[in-house]
């Protein structure tokens, strides 16, 4: 065909536009409006889109996925997980196996090593193999891999049994959970871990002291304080999920990208760069919201809320339409106790261990993170009480070399992406102080990785008011959307009235990471949310409970949950 045939062929451009779908009307309706396209509101829209419900999710940004966010912040041709690298929950996770991810081209991956503990000449080597991880501990001696191993047996019986299934089930009071979990051993043990401290518990099993700090790095980096009771029962949860630590190829982008196809699949609608300022009521009901631009959206059903509580309800909603005491829970609302720095790097090669024959990392594949910079588990306490303050008394934490498993991330030949990551604190002079912090972070690295300085490329700092400013409700750089302590975990996150995704608002539901069970791309808030507005607009939910679930509640509810 010639070009002037072709020509002929292509229609007149004022046809393609009378051919292309309106835009977004002014106002519209649907079932139900989810605000926020982050995991846990792309999780629940894509249950809620199964149930065959009309769904609208809308964003203020114009990417979705919130913290899965996989972006080109080394630019050029050098991708980085900027949010959440680390992704604990994937054997447990509904969606996966309900939504056949893999059939969609998720590839979740699970390095054998998981983490290394550098601490003086000790070098301690964690596996995602029970037996392998008590192998590599027996080199410091038998009683301490056989101490590993009890300790490592009794955090997964718990884990298993207990805390995973509950995290996909909406709370219970804590009279009628502490009458449940007496009805087995292994119930009663979690009750008695619950009222100790990281570091009572880790220290009881009387580790040599590498082993020991590193444990506790590994239960607290998140945000748990070592000295802190009546949050016992994450330890056993992310020392046991911190040694299986899994990864998706091609970055952490792609599992918002395969809820995102559920749910255009499945009818729904995703609209970006639609930030919410209002909730509408009638009275004491939720039914709909207003976007920045005017738009508004009516529901027939539900409006999901996945932002913070102080969002939701302080923000969004009038005044008269939030009891008091919802309104002062939220006034009251405690952000995390730190953020997260994370140094990013492009390095010419691989960076690659020092040789050292006494610390027994020769001839180990490299772990999916290895903790830096803390001399003992005294050090490491310390650390995280400084933190606590708002001072950073040195730079210590956690690198991965992410293109050592995800070759991906990094089109450039011969060039790979790593990433240092550390506790720190909100209120700091970061922008002051940026120079120091690649300088410190740089030294720290270069100390432990042969010609580490000289093989910098490029490097880009994101800190906590980095994040801030990437997802505003994550307040403070807030990455679990509030504080992990007693009076906001459970049957009190964020409060009595809301924790089981209903809310007083009728027809408002919660079903973010201020929500029990609360944050780290878990899914708990928003599948819980997605069970809770099926149960209450009487529409069946699309999929059966996974068979943990059922035994769960067999063995601790067997006469049904209130």
């Amino acid at each position: 065909m010639s070009n002037d045939s072709y020509t002929r062929h292509i229609p007149p451009f004022s046809d393609v536009l009378s051919e292309l779908p309106p835009q977004f009307p002014d106002e519209t309706e649907t079932d139900v409006v989810v605000i926020g396209a982050g995991p846990n509101g792309l999780l629940a829209a894509a249950y809620l889109t199964a149930a065959g419900l009309d769904v609208t999710v809308v964003e203020r940004r114009f990417e979705i996925g919130g913290g899965l966010a996989t972006e080109e912040i080394l630019f050029p041709g050098h991708y980085a997980n900027t949010h959440a690298s680390y992704h604990y929950m994937v054997d447990y996770l509904p969606p996966l196996t309900d939504f056949d991810m893999a059939g969609q081209g998720l590839r979740y991956h699970k390095p054998y090593g998981q983490i290394g503990g550098v601490f003086g000449e000790d070098y301690v080597y964690l596996c995602k193999s029970f037996e392998d991880s008590r192998d590599a501990l027996a080199r410091f001696g038998i009683d301490q891999a056989d101490a590993y191993g009890r300790m490592a047996t009794r955090f997964h019986q718990i884990v298993d049994e207990i805390l995973a299934p509950a995290t996909y089930l909406p709370p219970d009071p804590p009279v009628d959970l502490t009458q449940a979990l007496q009805r087995t051993a292994i119930g009663q043990d979690m009750l008695e871990v619950s009222e100790m401290s990281a570091l009572e518990l880790i220290s009881s099993y009387g580790m040599r002291d590498s082993i020991q700090a590193t444990l506790l790095y590994s239960a607290c980096q998140w945000g748990l304080s070592p000295i802190e009771s009546g949050v016992g029962f994450m330890v056993p949860l992310m020392v046991d999920r911190g040694t299986q630590k899994a990864f998706i190829q091609g970055g952490s982008h792609r599992l918002a990208s395969s809820f995102a196809r559920v749910i255009l699949r499945q009818g729904g609608l995703i609209l970006d760069n639609a930030a919410v300022v209002e909730i509408t009521t009638d009275g004491d009901s939720a039914t709909g919201v207003v976007l920045d631009d005017g738009r508004k959206i009516r529901t027939r059903k539900a409006v999901l809320s996945t932002l913070d509580p102080q969002s939701t309800f302080l923000r969004l909603l009038p005044a008269e339409a939030v009891p008091a005491e919802v309104r002062d829970a939220a006034d009251g609302w405690v952000w995390d106790k730190w953020s997260l720095l994370s140094v990013f790097f492009v390095t010419k090669g691989k960076p690659q261990w020092k040789p050292n024959p006494n610390n027994g990392m020769i001839g180990l594949p490299t772990p999916f993170d290895t903790i830096l910079g803390f001399d003992d588990t005294e050090d490491v306490t310390s650390f995280f009480d400084s933190i606590e303050k708002g001072e950073i008394p040195k730079f210590a934490g956690h690198f991965t070399v992410e293109t050592e498993f995800d070759p991906t991330l990094s089109q450039v030949e011969g060039e790979d992406v790593c990433f240092f990551q550390m506790p720190a604190p909100y209120d700091w002079d970061w922008d002051g102080r940026g120079d120091e912090v690649v300088r410190e972070v740089t030294a720290l690295l270069d100390s432990h990785y042969e010609g580490f300085a000289e093989s910098v490329i490029d490097c880009v700092v994101e800190t906590p008011k980095t994040i801030e400013q990437r997802i505003p409700c994550m307040r403070r750089g807030s990455i679990k959307h509030g504080d992990y302590n007693p009076l906001q975990m459970g049957f009190n996150r964020p409060s009595v009235e809301c924790s089981s995704s209903r809310t007083p608002v009728n027809g408002l539901y919660l079903g973010g990471a201020s929500m029990f069970p609360g944050g780290m791309v878990i899914g708990g808030p928003g599948y819980i949310a997605a069970q809770v507005i099926c149960e209450d607009i009487e529409v069946k939910f699309p999929f059966d409970r996974p068979d943990r679930l059922k035994r769960y509640l067999d063995t601790y509810f067997p006469d049904g949950k209130d």
